[in-house]
């Protein structure tokens, strides 16, 4: 891993909206990109929608009616950990 992209092993928090359930937020494109893989290559968890980049600025994976908010919390718990012990991203799937 490149060092200027060491960030994406930053730690996760799960947030809870009150009308989309779970929620994470993200740093960057790249660390969203990321994730996403991660969270559903190894969790099999997909998200339900996102935040529009573009108009808000903000990278957020809402959940939804996808999975429960114990369900992910349990996934950025496994994340964290993975990083923090491992110092290094999950494989994913390269694209081609």
């Amino acid at each position: 891993m490149l060092e200027e992209f060491r960030y994406i092993l930053s730690p996760l928090n799960v947030k809870k909206h009150p009308e989309w359930g779970a929620f994470i937020e993200l740093i960057d494109y790249e660390h969203r990109d990321y994730i996403e893989d991660v969270l559903c290559e190894h969790f099999d968890l997909d998200y339900a929608f996102s935040s529009n980049e573009y108009v808000t600025g903000d990278y957020v994976l809402y959940f939804s009616a996808n999975a429960t908010f114990e369900a992910v919390e349990k996934a950025v718990n496994e994340i964290n950990h993975y990083h923090n012990i491992n110092n290094k991203e999950y494989k994913v799937a390269p694209y081609t």
